[in-house]
């Protein structure tokens, strides 16, 4: 049965790193009405809040690829579908590289834009020390931006940069986890008594754009902090790809009454002429500390870093001479596929 508020927002949380990507968001006060979570572990339910929770069972004796993931989704699609079914904007948010993010993602960003939903991918990419995913992601984000209005990629490395010195792998995990929830949530946040938002069409008007949107955030608490932290965000985006290829961007900047006009107005016109004159909305939350916190949304990207996850598209690029649809398989009397290194 179809939502009753067809311009109903909603977020999906796509395996282990997208459910608790999700589940944090739905404890702050955003432009998200519902909240889904589709997992093959049912410990990625344990802390999540409100919202529909969809379980594939998957044999605890096999090794799961992504295909075999998607073969197992089949008896769950139904209810997948009315999870998503009535809304207006959809956001895929899944980690890419496992079985579960990288199988589902792109299949249930496609069941949500037949749905008619303006489509929205949240790609988490693996660290550059996870080699063995890279082959998974690339392939998963090629098939999750054609099965979307627009992606926005984070970059895992680049939110590592603030962990502590010596921070454990689960920490580090969780910094990432929490980064990406931190820019994700000023992006959409509400209007408020201390804030100006960005609001969701202007961020929707960024990242339906051709290629790909990627997402930065940095942080300064020194004299020159706006042009700092900047340049920090600006950095990050560099490293995944080409900031001359940027056409629209959205900055968010998180400070307190210090904050002035001038500083916006700085931070904007000098993210306007380092990234190609580029179309450049805004935002400002007062609610914050000195230390000054800029969220970066930059789209028009045609290539990243992590076309060279997927070697077989670079070489085929452009030629239709492979069946490139997303395959299924079952686990019955089938040997699990080895990662791809």
């Amino acid at each position: 049965m179809p939502d009753q508020n067809p311009d109903s927002v909603v977020a999906v949380g796509v395996g282990s790193a997208g459910c608790r990507i999700v589940s944090l968001l739905s404890k702050q006060s955003l432009l998200i009405d519902r909240f889904a979570y589709v997992s093959c572990d049912k410990n990625d339910f344990e802390f999540v809040g409100a919202g529909k929770k969809v379980l594939i069972d998957c044999p605890v004796e096999q090794k799961l690829t992504p295909s075999i993931v998607r073969g197992l989704s089949i008896t769950v699609r139904h209810t997948i579908l009315n999870a998503v079914r009535g809304a207006r904007v959809v956001f895929v948010v899944a980690g890419l590289g496992g079985a579960t993010g990288t199988g589902l993602a792109p299949l249930v960003a496609e069941m949500a834009q037949k749905s008619w939903a303006t489509v929205v991918g949240v790609a988490v990419m693996p660290f550059d020390f996870e080699k063995r995913l890279r082959f998974y992601a690339g392939v998963s984000l090629r098939r999750l931006r054609a099965a979307t209005s627009g992606v926005i990629v984070i970059d895992n490395d680049t939110l590592m940069k603030s962990s502590r010195e010596g921070a454990t792998l689960k920490e580090i995990y969780q910094l990432a986890n929490g980064e990406a929830v931190t820019v994700l949530a000023s992006l959409l946040s509400k209007s408020s008594e201390t804030s100006l938002p960005v609001g969701l069409n202007k961020v929707l008007g960024t990242v339906l754009q051709d290629g790909y949107s990627l997402l930065a955030v940095s942080r300064s608490g020194s004299i020159d902090k706006t042009e700092e932290a900047l340049a920090g965000a600006i950095i990050s985006i560099s490293r995944v790809a080409e900031a001359k290829e940027v056409s629209h961007a959205v900055l968010f900047l998180t400070g307190d009454s210090s904050l002035s006009a001038s500083h916006v107005g700085l931070a904007v016109k000098r993210l306007g002429s380092v990234m190609n004159e580029a179309d450049v909305e805004y935002g400002v939350n007062y609610a914050g500390t000195s230390q000054l916190q800029v969220s970066l949304l930059a789209s028009g990207f045609k290539s990243t870093k992590y076309d060279e996850y997927d070697p077989l598209s670079k070489v085929f690029r452009g030629k239709d001479v492979i069946d490139d649809s997303m395959e299924y398989a079952l686990p019955q009397g089938l040997e699990a596929l080895q990662s791809c290194d």
